[in-house]
């Protein structure tokens, strides 16, 4: 696919060892402009507020935002663990909690990882890189998936199997 991009760049001109003048570019930021960015988006099958606040976060990030998408991102994990029951004071023993309620250790460390992201960002106005920040929105991309998307998906298959033995008892004389 065909991309094209913006760069920002310092320009110093010195002169050459030998004759005329030597031009040396530093990148200062490289944006993509075409084509445009598309924020990331949750599957249908999680609750609705939690892929509003996960688009939010994602806009952020798309727009290169990241302390806010970091912050966006602990924010849809705070709003997962509270759609799935998990108790305690804090997120970290919410998170923690998910555990009792059948979370893998996988997402529980997913889940704290953005815990963290999100709180450097907060709190100590730390910027993490792109890469990083999109590593913590496929993390939790990836719970979304196993805690809402295939159990989803399992009673949809579940239903149309009981429904064709229904259909096929029902057509028997």
């Amino acid at each position: 696919m065909d991309s094209a991009f913006l760069r920002l760049a310092s320009v110093e001109v010195k002169p050459a060892a030998q004759a005329g003048f030597r031009v040396l570019y530093t990148t200062m930021d490289l944006e993509q402009i075409w084509p445009s960015k598309t924020p990331r988006e949750l599957d249908q099958e999680t609750p609705e507020v939690i892929r509003e606040v996960f688009a939010e976060a994602a806009l952020a990030e798309a727009a290169g935002a990241y302390r806010l998408a970091g912050i966006g991102y602990r924010a849809t994990v705070e709003q997962i663990v509270k759609e799935r029951g998990a108790e305690g004071n804090n997120l970290y023993e919410r998170i923690t909690g998910l555990k009792t309620l059948g979370a893998s250790e996988e997402i529980v460390d997913a889940f704290h990882e953005a815990r963290f992201v999100g709180n450097d960002a907060a709190h100590d106005a730390l910027a993490y890189s792109a890469e990083e920040i999109a590593d913590i929105a496929e993390l939790i991309n990836e719970a979304v998936l196993v805690l809402y998307v295939q159990p989803a998906q399992r009673a949809k298959m579940s239903a149309q199997r009981a429904a064709r033995r229904t259909a096929t008892k029902q057509a028997q004389p």
